[in-house]
């Protein structure tokens, strides 16, 4: 059995991982060859490629039973934008999968597409797509995950260094997941499941202050949280929207249903494995604590 995976960011890498762990031949699609370091394999064909390029595309679905995606713009940089590649780049990518007949695609997206699309340029573009591949005659799954813990990893440093920032009151929850967990259930579930939209979280539901005092006890230092009002962050928002794209474009973050099985513990001990930049660490929750706090279930279509 033959799985592409498109994308070799952190999800990405670790999916590759997975399969091949699994005994299953890979191939690997990613903009750069240097994405694909220490990911040498006898069973694992890499490939650089420009998913908005569909030329570039052609024959690399041929042979492969299932496709995950992981694409998807997290800084914007350059004229690329969301449409580009999130919608665009996932939409050719489909395309030559359906002409290569093969039998499953799967797509990875941050929770809260439906209810954030009218205001977040990813996840208005991530909805346009999954819209697309819902009318495909190849089988799909759609997997909205919570963020990463990793990508909390500048919260920690913060904390570490004397105060955090919690935009309004902090109770608003979202349910992080460690990648390792999130990689292991869409490998299980990407051949097993078929039509549906599966919401996938970590151990727990857990608000902005909950966060903000592991950050602390992290480190063993006292909490010093510093609360901005969402007034004043929605006004910053409107604000910064003509010369700001990558921070405007920031995805909010609901609850998920679906549980993964590690303890808090161990997940905040991934926070020393990957780096997000400060402003990441601000703008983040400047957007989740703009949406209501709200529980989700899974969706079959």
């Amino acid at each position: 059995m033959k799985i592409l995976v498109a994308g070799a960011g952190v999800l990405g890498t670790r999916l590759i991982r997975v399969f091949l762990g699994r005994d299953l031949a890979v191939v690997a699609l990613a903009l750069n060859s240097r994405e694909f370091q220490g990911l040498e394999h006898h069973r694992l064909r890499a490939v650089a490629c420009d998913v908005t390029n569909p030329e570039q595309l052609e024959g690399l679905c041929r042979g492969v039973d299932a496709v995950v995606s992981c694409i998807g713009i997290t800084r914007l940089k350059g004229k690329l934008t969301h449409m580009d590649v999130d919608y665009r780049g996932n939409l050719n990518l489909l395309r030559e999968a359906e002409r290569s007949g093969v039998r499953k695609f799967a797509i990875v997206s941050p929770e809260g597409v439906d209810e954030g699309a009218d205001t977040v340029p990813l996840l208005e573009a991530r909805r346009l797509f999954e819209q697309e591949l819902r009318k495909s005659p190849v089988g799909w799954l759609v997997f909205h995950a919570g963020g990463f813990f990793t990508d909390l990893a500048e919260m920690g440093r913060m904390a570490e260094k004397g105060s955090l920032f919690v935009i309004g009151h902090g109770k608003n929850v979202f349910t992080p997941i460690a990648v390792e967990d999130l990689a292991e259930i869409v490998a299980d579930d990407v051949l097993a499941r078929s039509k549906e939209v599966i919401h996938v979280g970590g151990p727990e539901d857990m608000s902005w202050n909950e966060i903000c005092e592991v950050c602390f006890a992290n480190y063993g230092k006292t909490p010093r949280i510093l609360r901005v009002p969402v007034w004043l962050c929605r006004l910053t928002l409107w604000m910064i929207k003509p010369f700001s794209k990558p921070y405007h474009a920031m995805a909010p973050q609901k609850t998920a249903t679906r549980k993964s099985t590690l303890t808090r513990v161990q997940c905040f001990h991934c926070l020393g494995k990957n780096t997000s930049s400060a402003s990441t660490a601000m703008w983040v929750p400047l957007r989740i604590a703009m949406i209501a706090p709200t529980k989700v279930t899974p969706i079959s279509r």
